[in-house]
């Protein structure tokens, strides 16, 4: 079971639809003019970045969810089946939307762009 923990509680989706994250690669290479070889800056990849689409089984829940990720905060993403997906996370770089589920006409779904840090 997925949860999203935030200040004054807890986020439990019906289910995750979707989970799409990209880090970026931010080692430099420079071209030196005159070598065949560029000089190499190496540095980490920075964190994970995304979206998440939640589904919510009433439309009651979906709009709490939706109300939630509007304030300004920290939230944690935890997911035992899925570890991997865990993380702290803060809701930036895009729009959450929320919408009824076209094919379905009773679940609705809230999308939720993220970006990592470090809790």
């Amino acid at each position: 079971m997925t949860t999203i923990t935030h200040a004054s509680g807890t986020i439990v989706p019906t289910v995750v639809d979707g989970y799409e994250a990209s880090s970026e690669a931010r080692s430099i290479v420079h071209t030196v003019m005159g070598r065949t070889d560029p000089d190499i800056t190496l540095r980490p990849a920075g964190m994970r970045t995304g979206t998440l689409s939640l589904v919510f089984a009433t439309r009651a829940a979906a709009w709490a969810a939706f109300a939630i990720l509007r304030v300004p905060q920290v939230l944690t993403l935890t997911d035992p089946d899925v570890p991997e997906v865990g993380m702290s996370f803060v809701v930036a770089g895009g729009s959450i939307s929320m919408g009824l589920d076209d094919e379905t006409r009773s679940v609705w779904t809230v999308s939720v762009p993220f970006h990592e840090v470090q809790s």
